[in-house]
Parts: C-alpha cells; sequence; structure tokens
C-alpha cells in the first residue's frame, strides 16, 4: 500500500518534468553522388521521399510525455549521412513513451537504411528513379 501511494505521488511530478510539448529537428544537409540514408531511431515512423535536389532535408519532430528528452542529430560519415533520434535513457521504462515523426527527402539515388525493427519506414516517390533506393529493416514502399 505505501508503494502505491509514494507512485500516486511521482506521477504528477514525473508529467511536469517531462511535458508533453513537441520537440524537433528542421535540417538540410547537401550531398553529391550516390550515399545512404542511415536511419537510427528508437521508435516512430519514418517517410522518405524522393527528390531532384542535391541534398538530405529532414523535418522531424517528438510529441508526447517524454518529448523534451527525445535529442535528434543528423550529421554526415563520409558518403552516409545519419539521423539519430534517441530519448534520454531515464525513459526506457515508459512503454507508450514519446511518439517519433520523421519526414525525409534524398536524392533517388540515395540507399535508405532503418537500423532499429521498432521503426516503421515508408517510402514516397516524387520522382522517376533511375535505380531504385532500398530500404532495408522494417520498411515498407
Amino acid at each position: 500500500m505505501h508503494k502505491l501511494s509514494l507512485l500516486t505521488l511521482l506521477l504528477p511530478w514525473l508529467a511536469l518534468a517531462a511535458p508533453a510539448g513537441a520537440e524537433g529537428l528542421t535540417q538540410t544537409l547537401p550531398v553529391s553522388g550516390p550515399g545512404r540514408l542511415v536511419l537510427e531511431l528508437d521508435r516512430g515512423s519514418v517517410e522518405v521521399i524522393t527528390h531532384t535536389e542535391a541534398n538530405v532535408h529532414v523535418r522531424a519532430e517528438a510529441h508526447g510525455l517524454g518529448a523534451s528528452s527525445v535529442h535528434f542529430e543528423l550529421v554526415r560519415d563520409g558518403r552516409d549521412v545519419v539521423l539519430r533520434a534517441r530519448p534520454e535513457a531515464w525513459l526506457d521504462w515508459l512503454s507508450s513513451g514519446p511518439s517519433v515523426s520523421v519526414h525525409v527527402w534524398v536524392p533517388a539515388s540515395f540507399e535508405v537504411v532503418c537500423a532499429s525493427e521498432r521503426a516503421l519506414v515508408t517510402r514516397r516517390d516524387d520522382v522517376e528513379l533511375s535505380y531504385p533506393t532500398r530500404a532495408i529493416g522494417n520498411a515498407t514502399r
């Protein structure tokens, strides 16, 4: 009974400590030639759209409980562009956690690699592909 009352007292404090506000990232990286987009997401949904521009453009947001603890990072690693999104470790126990939604625009020559089985990746093509973008992991076309 004592544990239940302690949990009841802590829940409102945790809700205030991790507001449900949205955190996000909007960033564009110039690229040249073929490359890979590597998605390192613990969870969430990603829509990949091909375009004719020589850049990778990302618009990402986190919503819900713990959203302010999600940190997005878009970096270049050789010819790869890596998108990372991870909540702080203290939210690992929270199964419903923050939701992450990502929209990414990549050149048609880019391969898309998803490093997590917990992220859902879908692809929508805006241009005719000269060689197709390949999705790996938990991906649909």
